[in-house]
C-alpha cells in the first residue's frame, strides 16, 4: 500500500515525455489530445524537459525525445535481450507469416514491443520496439492475458482499472473477462478489438496474435497486422492462426524452451 500522496506534476512530467516519444514529431495539440491537460501546462512541461535535455523542437510547433532519453531505461535490459533471442526466429519465419509480426513481452500493465519484421513490405504501421500496446484492446495484449496465471492477472486488473486512457474499461465488467479468456483459450490466439483498431488504424488493419508459451513460463505473445483490403479477419484467420500457432513455439525454445 502507497505509504504517501503521489506527486502529480512528476506523474504528469513522465506522461509527457512518454507521449512525446510515442510519435515522430509531437505537437502541443497532439499532447492536450492524448493527456487531456491544458496547453499550458504542457508548454512549460515541454520547456522544462527541454531544459533538462530529454527533448528538443524540431521547429516552433513539432517537439521530439533526444538521444538523452535512453539514459531512462539503461538499467532495463529485458525487452533487449528477449528480443534479440527471439529476432532470427522472427526473421526466419517471415515468408510463413505472410505479413510484419511482432513479438511482445508483458511490461506491468501493457505489453511492450521486443523485436519486429514491421519495415518489412512497405506496411504503413509502425510498432518499433519499446512500443507499449493496451493489454485489453489489442490483440497482443488479450493473447498474453488469457495465459496468465489466474493471481497475476487478478493483480493486474486492478491496475488496469484505474488506466485513464480508456482502453482498459473492459476491466471492470468481470463477466465480459471472464468470457474473453475463455473465448481465446477455446480459439487459441486472440483480436483486437474492433474500437481499437478503428481509432488507431482508421479500421484499416486487423490484428491477430497467439501466446508464446514455454514449458513452464509465458514469455509474450506473438503478433501480424494484416491490411483488412488484402484479406478479411474469416479467410485470414483460417489461414494465418495456424502458422502464428507454428512459429510461437520456436521462439519460446529460443528464449529457453
Amino acid at each position: 500500500m502507497v505509504s504517501y500522496k503521489k506527486v502529480e506534476a512528476l506523474s504528469r512530467g513522465l506522461a509527457i515525455l512518454r507521449y512525446v516519444n510515442e510519435e515522430p514529431e509531437a505537437t502541443v495539440g497532439s499532447l492536450h489530445a492524448k493527456s487531456g491537460l491544458d496547453k499550458a501546462t504542457i508548454v512549460r512541461m515541454l520547456e522544462t524537459l527541454e531544459h533538462d535535455g530529454y527533448v528538443t523542437r524540431c521547429d516552433g510547433a513539432h517537439w521530439r525525445v533526444t538521444g538523452k532519453t535512453l539514459l531512462l531505461t539503461a538499467g532495463y535490459t529485458a525487452v533487449r535481450e528477449m528480443g534479440r533471442l527471439a529476432s532470427p526466429v522472427l526473421s526466419e519465419s517471415r515468408e510463413k507469416l505472410k505479413w510484419p509480426a511482432s513479438f511482445g513481452i508483458f511490461d506491468r500493465d501493457a505489453m511492450i514491443i521486443a523485436d519486429t519484421t514491421h519495415d518489412w513490405r512497405g506496411m504503413m504501421v509502425t510498432r518499433h520496439p519499446n512500443h507499449r500496446p493496451p493489454m485489453l484492446t489489442t490483440s497482443l495484449g488479450r493473447a498474453y492475458f488469457a495465459y496468465m496465471d489466474d493471481a497475476d492477472r487478478d493483480a493486474l486488473l486492478t491496475l488496469l482499472r484505474r488506466d485513464p486512457t480508456g482502453w482498459n474499461a473492459l476491466a471492470n465488467e468481470p463477466g465480459k473477462i471472464r468470457e474473453l479468456i475463455a473465448d481465446i483459450r477455446q480459439k487459441g490466439y486472440a483480436l483486437a478489438d474492433s474500437n481499437y483498431l478503428a481509432h488507431t488504424f482508421g479500421g484499416d488493419i486487423w490484428g491477430m496474435s497467439v501466446p508464446v508459451r514455454g514449458k513452464t513460463r509465458l514469455y509474450g505473445a506473438l503478433v501480424i497486422m494484416v491490411l483488412r483490403r488484402v484479406i478479411g479477419e474469416e479467410e485470414g484467420v483460417l489461414d494465418l492462426a495456424p502458422r502464428l500457432q507454428e512459429v510461437a513455439p520456436r521462439i519460446a525454445e529460443a528464449l529457453g524452451g
